[in-house]
């Protein structure tokens, strides 16, 4: 009987405005959130934005998808295609700087970037969507 390997290990999912990645592989993330505001609804949220993906115990080959989901709903909006890695070893972790395409936000709320792997969710990161008066009374 074949057995599936055992996922990969998420030790980091960041939402960032940039990622650069150095000639010797460092990755610098620069403007890192988990909360927007919009002035309407619904709407598109068009600003460049990048996840940082940090797996370990990587075994052979894995397929990672990231999903979009209205967290309230639990619908998918949008879902990357299948992005095969291969680590070099299973004690090395693996990094990836994914762009992530314009995304759509029907209402405020709380929405999720998942990771999978070989189709079984590994982590996710939270994003709070809301208006702009919700900051109204709120410490700065």
């Amino acid at each position: 009987m074949k057995t599936e390997p055992t996922p990969p290990v998420l030790q980091a999912l960041v939402l960032a405005d940039h990622i650069y990645t150095e000639e010797n592989g460092k990755r610098i993330i620069c403007g890192t959130f988990s909360r927007i505001f919009c002035s309407q609804f619904p709407t598109v949220f068009n600003r460049p934005t990048w996840a940082f993906i940090l797996l370990a115990d990587v075994i052979g080959e894995v397929e990672l998808q990231l999903c979009f989901v209205h967290l309230e709903e639990g619908k998918i909006l949008m879902q990357s295609n299948p992005i095969k890695v291969r680590a070099v070893d299973k004690l090395t972790p693996l990094d990836l700087a994914i762009e992530i395409p314009h995304f759509p936000l029907p209402v405020a709320g709380v929405y999720s970037f998942e990771c999978y792997a070989n189709r079984y969710m590994i982590g996710s990161v939270r994003l709070n969507v809301a208006a702009p008066e919700t900051l109204q009374g709120e410490q700065k």
